[in-house]
């Protein structure tokens, strides 16, 4: 075994190019850092790259969330669901607008939100919210669910933070084709970066104006929407131009320019990314599917996953080894691992408040007793590939 390898091979990473470098010392030559132009153009070409009509750059992730819920009118007395196995992120928005967060199990072929839980849930509950979670970059069964809420009512929020050039019927996630809006993040271990940084997409005009709106403090400078008119013109009728108003609470999400550069750059080389992501999960099949302790994951015919992680199922009590064991032999050997992730529903927060507790959800118990996400990121060269394959395969055995 090559133990001569030169760096630590983390679960994900970021990678940054000379291309990128340029892009933001463009910006630090020019004469906006924030607020300028490049966050406009950003959102335009994310928005022309998933097909949505609009877009949305905000401060992270998870304050795209916030910003969703808060566009669609969630609040005290509203409830939302979500899957469990997802980060904390897509259960906590809700508790942000003082609404409650309830949960469903997971497809055990996809780890995706199951469907079938889905129904039994709204056939008992009145939920306002879903957000089905693309875990790992594949697509939840979007069709279903946009049928679900046809059927009982509700609003769709895509978590799409792990599958930014995955596609789900042949139209690229984010394209909302199938929810009201879809949410994206630019953390350094996703597939695009900005350091920080997150992206809402929606085909609805209205929502993408009260999102622009809550995005900065709740200001605009609309004056089809000014309530004060003795404030906001002068006695010629002409608009002031220093005026602006607040109708409602907002927050500062905003991005900078800065930022906005750097993700433009990563953008325009996304797909590549994604192919190189994809030949990857090809050799880590191949070379996994003989290994008894392994279960690799599983692609549906009509997704194209977008592998932000490669997750493995680990037989531990047939192998006579812990987790904690394996990540540790794994972790010597310089390759990183992770646990993505454990159920929310098993947080203290959530089983003090509501009750829910070990064995609420066998699916998604099952999957976190097993998973642990090997490294999975663009700049992974072929001879680390294997390197990983050997490793995995000789702690694992």
């Amino acid at each position: 075994m090559n133990t001569r390898i030169k760096r630590f091979l983390p679960y994900g990473r970021q990678t940054i190019d000379q291309a990128d470098i340029e892009a933001v010392k463009k910006v630090f030559e020019g004469d906006w850092l924030t607020q300028g132009p490049r966050i406009n153009e950003f959102e335009k070409a994310f928005s022309k790259y998933v097909g949505a009509k609009y877009a949305v750059a905000c401060s992270n992730g998870t304050a795209a969330l916030h910003l969703a819920c808060q566009a669609l009118g969630l609040c005290k007395g509203g409830k939302l669901v979500t899957s469990t196995v997802t980060f904390l992120s897509s259960a906590n928005c809700a508790q942000f607008v003082n609404a409650d967060t309830l949960f469903v199990d997971i497809d055990p072929n996809t780890y995706c939100m199951a469907t079938v839980e889905l129904e039994k849930l709204l056939n008992n509950e009145k939920i306002d919210v879903v957000i089905p979670v693309h875990l790992a970059g594949h697509s939840a069964d979007m069709k279903t669910i946009y049928d679900l809420k046809e059927k009982y009512g509700f609003k769709i929020i895509e978590d799409a933070c792990h599958a930014p050039g995955g596609t789900y019927n042949n139209t690229k996630i984010g394209s909302c084709k199938y929810s009201d809006m879809s949410i994206f993040s630019f953390h350094p271990v996703k597939h695009i970066t900005t350091a920080e940084g997150g992206m809402i997409t929606t085909n609805d005009e209205q929502l993408y104006n009260k999102l622009l709106r809550f995005r900065t403090h709740g200001m605009h400078k609309d004056p089809s929407l000014f309530q004060n008119k003795e404030l906001a013109f002068d006695v010629n009728g002409d608009q002031n131009i220093w005026y602006y108003e607040m109708l409602e609470v907002g927050y500062n999400y905003r991005i900078t320019d800065i930022q906005c550069a750097l993700g433009l750059s990563q953008l325009s080389k996304n797909d590549n990314s994604v192919k190189k992501r994809r030949s990857i999960a090809s050799r880590y099949n191949t070379k996994f599917r003989d290994n008894p302790y392994i279960t690799t994951p599983k692609e549906q015919s009509n997704v194209k996953h977008a592998y932000h992680l490669y997750t493995i199922l680990i037989e531990f009590e047939k192998l006579g080894k812990t987790r904690n064991t394996v990540m540790g032999e794994l972790r010597d050997l310089k390759i990183g691992t992770q646990v993505l992730y454990i159920p929310v529903h098993l947080q203290p927060y959530y089983g003090n408040k509501y009750g829910y507790k070990m064995g609420d959800f066998p699916s998604s118990e099952d999957y976190y007793a097993h998973c642990l996400s090997i490294p999975m990121f663009h700049g992974l060269e072929s001879e680390e590939v294997e390197y990983v394959i050997e490793c995995v395969n000789n702690v694992i055995t």
